[in-house]
């Protein structure tokens, strides 16, 4: 399989599109929010997500280094065909997937300022009481105009609006970044044993064709693995700024904490001076009574 000049621009322009429709619908929901507090300094320096490592091989490298067998020989047996086929797609998919990865790196690597900007945690998490950390606030997901079948068509519900939480509110030491979603492993491909090698012409031209075939399933598993950490990405991030428009709507409840502080704490062992405890106490729940509800634009009338 020859990679085209056009097939890498296409991969190129496909990577583009998942970036700039994150930035965008993001951008979009947080235009109206509150001011932001004061960019908080980056931690760790400026992304480095390839080096110090060497770049794995291209295809064509790839390819005149794994396709090397013995000339002559005969027609190859059923057996021995499905052993180079299932040792060239592995060996294939995992060099293709190596190889794309680090080509997705280099392009998030360019767009780091941007991702950093556009998913900036610190504008949707809370500073946990006496400095244990940062509440991350749950995750919850809404749609318009909701339609669920169920009980094999015999009941149809349907809402103008559908929220979900998808995640709990949780503490954590440190806050997430676009880093810890996107960043995909960089793992060398294995050698295949001698025996799994093209051994004569006929083993070559077997070789070949699913060594093709891997190298293109281990790119499209790459560009798959980048789409599906986008859309886990979004929805995480998306689904926090959601959360708080809830609250203010009165739609949801906050989360509700509570905290404690030891002058001394421990055992033999251990010791823990000022130690400060926090933990949820309650977590955040969907108010159903259209009452407790704050009057904003919806399509139906909210019941005072």
């Amino acid at each position: 399989m020859s990679q085209p000049l056009s097939h890498r621009r296409n991969r190129a322009m496909a990577l583009t599109g998942i970036l700039m429709a994150a930035f965008l619908s993001s951008c979009a929901t947080m235009k109206d929010e509150t001011p932001q507090p004061p960019p908080v300094p980056q931690l760790g320096g400026p992304d480095d997500l390839t080096s110090p490592r060497y770049a794995p091989l291209s295809y064509k490298q790839f390819a005149s280094r794994a396709k090397r067998g013995k000339p002559g020989g005969t027609e190859v047996e059923e057996q021995r065909y499905s052993v180079l086929r299932d040792a060239a797609l592995a060996y294939g998919a995992q060099a293709g997937f190596e190889r794309r990865s680090w080509e997705i790196m280099n392009d998030l690597e360019r767009e780091s300022d941007k991702l950093s900007e556009t998913f900036n945690f610190n504008r949707v998490a809370f500073k946990a009481p006496r400095e244990t950390g940062y509440v991350l606030p749950p995750v919850i997901t809404r749609a318009t105009a909701a339609i669920n079948v169920t009980d094999n068509g015999r009941k149809s519900v349907a809402a103008d609006e559908y929220y979900r939480i998808e995640e709990p509110g949780r503490l954590v030491a440190i806050l997430p970044t676009w880093r810890d979603y996107l960043v995909l492993p960089l793992d060398t491909p294995r050698e295949p044993d001698d025996r799994l090698l093209p051994q004569d012409d006929d083993e070559t031209k077997i070789w070949s064709q699913y060594l093709d075939e891997g190298w293109a399933q281990g790119e499209q598993q790459a560009d798959a693995a980048l789409q599906e950490n986008m859309n886990l990405l979004r929805r995480d991030y998306l689904g926090m700024v959601e959360y708080r428009k809830a609250v203010e709507a009165g739609l949801i409840t906050n989360l509700v904490l509570k905290s404690s502080e030891t002058r001394a704490a421990g055992n033999v062992d251990e010791l823990y001076i000022g130690e400060r405890r926090v933990e949820i106490d309650d977590a955040a729940r969907f108010v159903k009574n259209p009452a407790r509800w704050k009057p904003i634009q919806r399509r139906f009338q909210v019941a005072k």
